[in-house]
């Protein structure tokens, strides 16, 4: 285990290192008794994670050494229960503008957490939070980024950085994640300072699919829909038939 301190931040004011969890988001559960409010912003950094956790109970299957494996410890008491999307946004919006910085190919966020490049995931999120009262107590933060992983048996919509940037180069794990965590705090601190209707209208700029007539499921059944956008509360509004109809996560599928 190795501790790296950072001056000046909040998420990757203090980055450990570990060779091998199950999951990073379990090892701040199992752990979260040794961490205090003053030491908001720190990160797990795993080179291996053998029971990693996706949405809908999804596994997030990785290389060892080959990808940025993180958690992120945060105490976002300035979110009631029904802001808790918010947080989710600005994650993503962070994580976005970062890969921004590493390819000129087109980078998108498909709802309500997974980032794409050239319309194949490249990174997810799960969010596990605590509440405390009417407000969110803790939160931990895990983020998958595909970085120098080139294989994905039987996952055809899945890439990473070496896949897309076409290099023989082998990126450093480490660097890259303390490069992204500069981007995760620009855009917590904005979060802190209330700025969730501007990064809501970012997200929803950069919305995979948005004003695309494509084919979703819903109860099993298979539509043709048009994405509007997301609202505040994370919902997703779809146009179906010329109506418009909001859905929570796992009322609506994509079918890719």
């Amino acid at each position: 285990m190795q501790n790296n301190t950072f001056s000046g931040l909040i998420i990757g004011q203090n980055v450990i290192t570990v060779d091998r969890v199950s999951s990073t988001n379990d090892y701040f559960k199992d752990n979260l008794s040794k961490f205090k409010p003053q030491d908001e912003g720190s990160a797990i950094l795993a080179v291996e994670q053998y029971a990693g956790k996706g949405q809908r109970g999804n596994m997030w299957i990785t290389e060892p050494g080959k990808n940025i494996i993180t958690s992120i410890l945060v105490y976002p008491h300035f979110l009631k229960i029904d802001e808790q999307f918010a947080l989710s946004c600005a994650i993503c919006l962070g994580i976005m503008k970062w890969l921004k910085t590493k390819t000129k190919e087109m980078v998108e966020i498909k709802w309500p957490n997974d980032i794409y490049v050239n319309q194949k995931k490249i990174s997810g999120l799960l969010i596990e939070n605590s509440i405390k009262g009417t407000l969110i107590g803790s939160s931990i933060i895990g983020i998958g980024v595909n970085v120098n992983q080139t294989t994905f048996i039987d996952h055809p919509h899945i890439t990473s950085l070496k896949s897309i940037n076409d290099t023989h180069e082998e990126y450093d794990i480490s660097s890259l994640a303390n490069e992204l965590y500069l981007f995760l705090d620009t855009e917590y601190k904005r979060l802190k300072n209330a700025d969730q209707v501007q990064q809501l209208q970012e997200f929803n700029q950069h919305l995979f699919r948005k004003n695309e007539t494509k084919t979703y499921k819903i109860a099993d059944v298979e539509i043709k829909g048009k994405i509007i956008q997301v609202l505040p509360n994370g919902q997703l509004q779809v146009q179906i038939n010329q109506e418009i109809k909001a859905f929570d996560l796992k009322e609506i599928k994509y079918v890719l």
